[in-house]
């Protein structure tokens, strides 16, 4: 199990290492970590520019203060793949849990270890590490956690368990409810329940309705807010938290038509479920921890949430898959005809199934939605020069795929935003994908806008070029004449990117 657990850590921290070191990831996500723990450490805590164009206060758009946890390893050395490497860690470690879980329940050690790879190749696990960095990652092993100490009657396990898990995610106090519940009905402790219940709701409550208006640019949780793009996710539903909780108490019939019926609820649901069968709806009880993230992902007006290459439901997969043991622990002893190992192991080929098609490797005849030029990259040696020519202090305008690499600063804004207003504009122009979706991902606006964006910005004079090392291109303000002979070069390059995506992507430019 260890040998496993070992080799799927080294899987995970390879597909996250080379996205990350071969631009497969945007600045609006782990550029945004990167920047709120470097402000924290500088004296602006949770330090956020790229979601607004602002300064804001990162957890007022989402409570994720488990990002403390890296301020002493940015102390020694302020770089990303201290986060890349908790991911692994904490991914890689949730196995151990589910292991014992399955040893104490179906009483089969090789049955416990089929279970444990079941979570490890679950699509929604895998991929994670194509997203380089997510904080709700974290959470995963103490999830797993906190089933087994309810297996194991240790309720200072689930509530250590539980107050980790409230540090990854705004919404996570209503998994703490899940869990309270679920303590009660496995164990009967109803005293014990209500002490957990009470904590998620409190919880829940003071931060969705209390820290995080104080803290929001917009006066409430950003997700409720209108004409913000895919981050209104809710605001179909209602304007505030109140209007939201009523809509699904009082209307839930209209709600889940709406779901299912023009949002792919049902495709969701196949994406939750059959991997592992629908073994998980035969102990129901063991879903209560999952109905946060759930719920989230399902009434999301945005589709990525339900995608099975997203990150949202990395922590439903201990969920389920402890919930299958369990469904497989009691159909067992109800057909005889087939062992709970066997059973293990049809799960295990399904999960293979679904997990090799939706994987982040580049496997024949999958889906490859990442569709990277080069699978395994190294750190770019041109970085280095790139960030002199950029300077530490200057405020920038970059790329969405390659901010990241510059969010260490006071002003970071995703390109063409604050244009005119920034010292220092920093691209790239080679997308490295051949994926359509990761494409327009990565380049953070239309084609078009792009290319007709930084044309303007050669023939202009408010910026000059810095540095053209290609495909990186920086761009300075407060000089007027650009060194002629680099303008042919991008220009040059510019056409040939025309050409190239026209054919590959089918583009109109």
């Amino acid at each position: 199990m260890w040998i496993a657990i070992f080799f799927y850590f080294i899987l995970t921290l390879s597909i996250s290492l080379s996205y990350y070191w071969g631009r497969m990831t945007s600045m609006i996500d782990i550029g945004t970590f990167d920047q709120a723990v470097w402000g924290t450490l500088h004296g602006y805590p949770f330090l956020n520019t790229i979601a607004f164009n602002k300064a804001i206060n990162y957890l007022g758009f989402h409570f994720r203060p488990i990002l403390l946890i890296f301020l002493p390893f940015y102390v020694l050395l302020p770089k990303v793949e201290w986060m890349i490497l908790a991911q692994s860690f904490a991914l890689s470690l949730t196995a151990w849990p589910i292991y014992l879980t399955a040893k104490r329940v179906n009483t089969s050690e090789s049955a416990a270890v089929l279970w444990a790879l079941v979570y490890m190749i679950n699509p929604f696990v895998m991929g994670v590490s194509a997203w380089v960095f997510r904080p709700e990652s974290l959470a995963v092993p103490f999830v797993a956690l906190a089933l087994l100490s309810i297996e194991k009657s240790n309720f200072r396990l689930l509530l250590l368990s539980c107050l980790f898990i409230v540090l990854c995610k705004e919404h996570f106090g209503i998994m703490v409810i899940g869990f309270g519940f679920l303590w009660g009905l496995r164990n009967g402790s109803w005293k014990k329940s209500i002490l957990l219940v009470s904590f998620g709701t409190i919880y829940s409550i003071f931060i969705l309705g209390v820290i995080m208006p104080s803290l929001s640019p917009i006066g409430k949780h950003v997700m409720l807010g209108k004409g913000l793009g895919q981050l209104s996710r809710y605001s179909w539903i209602g304007d505030s938290l109140k209007d939201v909780f009523l809509a699904l108490l009082f209307h839930p019939v209209h709600i889940a038509g709406r779901v299912f019926r023009e949002m792919g609820g049902a495709t969701y649901l196949v994406f939750i479920f059959l991997p592992f069968l629908g073994f998980p709806l035969l102990a129901p009880e063991f879903l209560l921890p999952g109905l946060a993230d759930f719920l989230a992902n399902i009434l999301s007006a945005e589709p990525m949430p339900r995608s099975p290459c997203a990150y949202h439901n990395a922590c439903l997969v201990p969920v389920l898959t402890v919930a299958a043991i369990y469904g497989v622990d009691r159909i067992s002893r109800w057909i005889k005809k087939f062992s709970e190992k066997e059973l293990a192991g049809m799960v295990l080929f399904a999960s293979f199934i679904f997990g090799a098609y939706f994987s982040p490797l580049p496997l024949p005849g999958t889906y490859n939605l990442w569709a990277p030029t080069h699978f395994l990259s190294r750190p770019d040696p041109n970085l280095p020069a790139i960030r002199s020519a950029v300077g530490e202090s200057s405020s920038v305008s970059a790329q969405c795929g390659v901010g990241a690499y510059f969010s260490q600063r006071l002003k970071i804004y995703k390109f063409p935003n604050k244009v005119g207003d920034v010292d220092t504009i920093v691209l790239n122009l080679e997308i490295p994908t051949t994926g359509d979706e990761t494409f327009t991902y990565l380049l953070g606006m239309r084609p078009t806008e792009y290319l007709s964006t930084i044309e303007n910005l050669l023939m202009g004079t408010e910026y000059r070029i810095l540095l053209w090392k290609d495909p990186w291109l920086v761009m300075g303000k407060g000089q007027i004449d650009h060194p002629s002979h680099q303008v042919i070069k991008v220009k040059d390059k510019l056409k040939q990117l025309k050409k190239s995506w026209q054919a590959q992507f089918k583009l109109q430019l």
